[in-house]
């Protein structure tokens, strides 16, 4: 019976209950799409973010030591695979290109590029080997331009040097007479350490000039080739310098990925980038900030719809409900009526407005981020809930006023 005179109560009154319909669906569209783009987004956004470069950086502790492959390994066991974006281990080495000295570093390219796609190249990246990228500052020093053959030889790193000399020294040792022999000689063809390292130097190499790295940062001052084409030039084996990492994380998160990375490995330095770091937090705290603003004038403005449209329901009913009143119904009674019947104008129109939501949200994912979105079940839950809950509070003040009515005042001209 409840039910039916509910149901009775907002079939006679079609067009205003559709409006009120419509008020809540509109709220709870806007509500169950930012609620999704608040979620979601933000996580894609951050990868987005990840763009302008590695926001953690791995170096060995000493500057004379290099990372290993089972430090490497250790390392990347702390990285969480599901926010890594990239990274990308760098080998560097100074050169020598027109007798003058630059810093090359060696990489896998492919991850290079993929970790940094906002650097602008003018010609091509390296495809294969004998192929080099160079910075801006350095094409412009030697006068090279995308396509040219440039010579680069690579200076000797003294503390290679040092401890070739005393593996050598240690192995000759060790060696009969006519091997010990032969190992001075060796040593006697190896520079001293007191000798300039410009005279310290591998014979040169041609490079074809792939392209010139323009980023208006410090990468301009450098040159990027394939880490064997480092091998090539010093004649050593691979010798990683640095990693680094590209995280879609925020500030606080990234700084305990850096400590986890110290703990799992020995020997290394995790150090965030803080002004990237603090760029993607700043970034998303706004546009949380900023969503949550708008889903609290939305709730407002759905509210006070719901509660114009009920205290309209009121003044209509004002008769109706004085005569229920006069045959023996309780106060109690009428407002449960209006309570039940805000509840289903809440519940139909937070149905509709979660499924406008979710098409919203899928919408702006799909054109801004090139993205899919999952359903989102719970924020689809939530938000029927939430609109049942802000249509009933709509409905207190008038619903009060209905259960005051006096029905000897109401009644008393008819």
């Amino acid at each position: 019976m409840f039910w039916r005179m509910v149901m009775s109560s907002i079939l006679r009154r079609r067009s205003r209950v559709l409006i009120a319909i419509l008020a809540v669906a509109i709220g709870a569209t806007t509500l169950s799409g930012l609620a999704t783009i608040a979620i979601d987004v933000p996580a894609q956004m951050a990868r987005e973010v990840r763009s302008y470069g590695a926001n953690l950086v791995v170096s060995p502790a000493s500057s004379e030591e290099s990372l290993d492959d089972a430090t490497l390994a250790a390392v990347d066991r702390a990285v969480p695979k599901d926010t890594l974006v990239g990274s990308a281990a760098f080998e560097y080495v100074t050169v020598l290109v027109n007798d003058q000295p630059f810093l090359a570093a060696g990489s896998d390219l492919e991850s290079v590029r993929a970790m940094n796609p906002y650097w602008f190249v003018e010609g091509e990246w390296p495809q294969a080997e004998g192929e080099i990228l160079i910075g801006e500052e350095i094409a412009q020093t030697i006068g090279a331009q995308p396509g040219d053959q440039i010579l680069v030889a690579a200076l000797a790193d003294p503390s290679r040097e040092a401890k070739t000399q005393d593996e050598t020294a240690g192995q000759a040792a060790s060696d009969g007479p006519d091997e010990r022999d032969q190992h001075d000689d060796a040593t006697e063809q190896t520079p001293l350490q007191g000798q300039s390292v410009y005279a310290q130097k591998s014979e040169p190499l041609p490079f074809l000039v792939s392209g010139i790295l323009k980023t208006g940062g410090n990468e301009d001052a450098y040159m990027y080739t394939a880490s064997s084409d480092i091998q090539r030039m010093t004649g050593n084996k691979a010798a990683v310098s640095i990693v680094e990492y590209s995280i879609a994380t925020e500030a606080e998160q990234l700084s305990q990925i850096a400590q986890s990375i110290e703990n799992e490995a020995s020997n290394v330095s995790a150090r965030v980038v803080k002004r990237l770091a603090s760029s993607d937090s700043g970034v998303l705290d706004m546009l949380r900030s900023l969503l949550a603003i708008i889903t609290g004038i939305v709730l407002a403005l759905t509210m006070i719809g719901v509660s114009t449209t009920m205290v309209a329901v009121v003044a209509e009913r004002r008769t109706e409900i004085g005569l229920r009143k006069a045959l023996g119904a309780s106060s109690r009674s009428v407002v449960i009526e209006f309570v039940g019947e805000s509840a289903l104008l809440g519940l139909v129109g937070g149905g509709l407005g979660a499924l406008f939501g979710y098409a919203l949200a899928y919408g702006v994912t799909l054109n801004v981020f090139h993205r899919s979105l999952d359903v989102p079940v719970l924020i689809l839950m939530m938000t029927v809930l939430a609109s049942v809950g802000v249509s009933v509070l709509a409905c207190l003040p008038p619903v009060r006023r209905a259960a005051a009515i006096d029905p000897a005042l109401v009644l008393r001209g008819e």
